[in-house]
């Protein structure tokens, strides 16, 4: 274990890296894995290897799993708690988005700092952040921060607004 800051990686940010219907999103993202991801810990969980598994595309697949290889995170596993957790999630803000639950919960289970997505939908959204603070401090959870890569240092590399 390291101390620099320990942060989530969700689907969306390793997609994304190979996504080029959206080029700015990918740009940054790229250039944001080659500068400043050794700036962090870097995690993910059993969910986000099963998501990218389901890719069809062989290629794409392989890119995928060539990029976390490179990037060596800390694997993080589910338990009954963090469902549960997920669960108060789905009640209370993501009501049909199970995946998305399950990964915010997975990050405040194990006390990340930060989770780090591009789903401005379900996740990175002012209602999801407010009522996943709630959450986590009726729970006993900490404060888990909810950024975007430009929230860390990704700005510099373009501007996805």
């Amino acid at each position: 274990m390291t101390n620099l800051p320990k942060i989530y990686l969700d689907t969306s940010i390793i997609s994304a890296y190979f996504d080029y219907s959206k080029p700015v999103r990918q740009l940054v993202t790229q250039k944001w894995f080659s500068e400043q991801i050794p700036d962090y810990e870097i995690f993910i969980s059993s969910l986000v290897i099963e998501e990218l598994d389901n890719t069809t595309d062989e290629v794409l697949k392989n890119n995928f799993f060539n990029l976390v290889n490179t990037i060596n995170p800390v694997l993080l596993e589910f338990n009954d708690e963090i469902i549960r957790l997920s669960e108060l999630y789905r009640e209370r803000v993501i009501k049909n988005q199970i995946q998305d639950a399950l990964h915010i919960a997975i990050a405040s289970y194990y006390k990340i700092n930060a989770i780090v997505s591009w789903n401005f939908k379900h996740i990175v959204n002012l209602k999801t952040v407010s009522e996943i603070h709630k959450i986590n401090l009726e729970q006993g959870y900490p404060i888990l921060e909810i950024y975007t890569i430009e929230n860390l240092g990704g700005y510099l590399y373009g501007n996805i607004g």
